[in-house]
């Protein structure tokens, strides 16, 4: 085995229950989303109000994506910021629902992380990475 596959190895955590992945998946579905949502500003032509919003986008993103990160490599406090970002893209994604039938997709997604990182083998398996 190469060094590089030896080291992608060490870093997967084994036994790794449905509900955690689910709710990594579904968060880092969300930061990629937002960072294309920043590419998506940045090219709307709308000058330093549009690189603003970018960044603004860009930060949520890597925020959200450093969660689902640490929530894979079960760090025991990232379920609370997984669970807070997914609760709030519910809200933010389900208030457009009724004019935007596809923002659902946003508040599904967001529904996923917070009912994967609530479930309990996901807090098991965290439980278990801690001892």
């Amino acid at each position: 085995m190469t060094k590089g596959r030896a080291n992608m190895a060490a870093m997967r955590p084994t036994n790794t229950p449905a509900s955690l992945l689910v709710a990594v998946l579904a968060t880092w579905g969300l930061a990629v989303f937002f960072v294309a949502m920043a590419v998506l500003s940045l090219t709307s032509g709308h000058g330093v109000f549009s690189s603003g919003v970018a960044v603004a986008l860009l930060v949520w993103a890597l925020l959200v994506a450093v969660a689902a990160w640490f929530l894979w490599r079960r760090a025991v406090w990232s379920r609370g910021p997984v669970v807070a970002a997914g609760l709030l893209h519910v809200a933010a994604f389900g208030q457009f629902a009724l004019n935007e039938p596809w923002t659902i997709l946003g508040a599904v997604a967001g529904l996923a992380a917070v009912v994967g990182a609530a479930w309990p083998s996901t807090r098991l398996a965290l439980s278990r990475a801690r001892s």
